[in-house]
């Protein structure tokens, strides 16, 4: 099919998508109208953050004027309910920081309202933060994600198993093997049963690229 025409033929298939892009260029006002007119009701979008936030500023003060204005972009989803959680990737090279970590999670805009100076646009906005370097994997990480209701991103990787670590009313999974085992997918679709039985949200998200096997996977947890 044309390219133009995929996502509307994904978002028959699958309820939500994980947007890579918005990590290299802001989304442009044209792409964001372009999304939300090609998806339905009750679709999600989880935008990856601007590196300029997370690998340039590396989550200092000064990253929140670049994370404001990506959520002006973002308005219209929001506005529409399309919304989901903002995916918070930091560098494999960034070790522990939890006062920085604290800073950015007290200064980033809570609603949509907060980032477009507008108190009558309420929409919540969710963070869940990715750590790439194992020093943060303590529980004081997890104990300050719970105080701010941010997801710890488990990252299933053939390096390491996911973190599985309850730190918000929603949880976030990168399932990013090479394979998925009919054997490993039953595990994983037991495990979600339990996170979504008391009404938690389960953003998953399966890894696309070099194969065909990820929509499969995908389609096997769905059902």
């Amino acid at each position: 099919m044309k390219s133009g025409d995929l996502l509307s033929f994904y978002a028959t298939r699958f309820p939500t998508v994980e947007l890579d892009g918005t990590w290299y260029r802001m989304p442009s006002a044209r792409a964001v109208e372009g999304w939300n007119a090609r998806t339905p009701p009750g679709f999600r979008f989880a935008p990856k953050v601007h590196r300029n936030v997370t690998h340039m500023a590396r989550l200092k003060l000064e990253a929140i004027d670049s994370l404001k204005f990506m959520l002006k972009r973002l308005r219209p989803l929001a506005v529409d309910g399309k919304l989901g959680p903002l995916l918070v990737q930091l560098p494999p090279n960034l070790k522990q920081d939890l006062p920085r970590l604290e800073a950015f999670l007290l200064a980033a805009p809570k609603t949509v309202g907060d980032a477009i100076d507008d108190p009558s646009c309420t929409v919540p906005v969710r963070y869940a933060v990715e750590f790439r370097n194992t020093t943060w994997h303590t529980a004081e990480t997890e104990a300050l994600l719970c105080a701010h209701n941010a997801a710890w991103v488990g990252a299933d990787t053939d390096e390491a198993e996911a973190q599985r670590r309850p730190t918000a009313d929603f949880a976030y999974f990168r399932l990013r093997k090479t394979e998925y085992t009919p054997e490993a997918l039953d595990a994983w679709r037991s495990d979600l049963r339990e996170w979504v039985a008391g009404g938690r949200d389960a953003f998953v998200y399966c890894k696309h690229e070099d194969a065909e096997q990820p929509w499969v996977w995908a389609s096997a947890l769905m059902r």
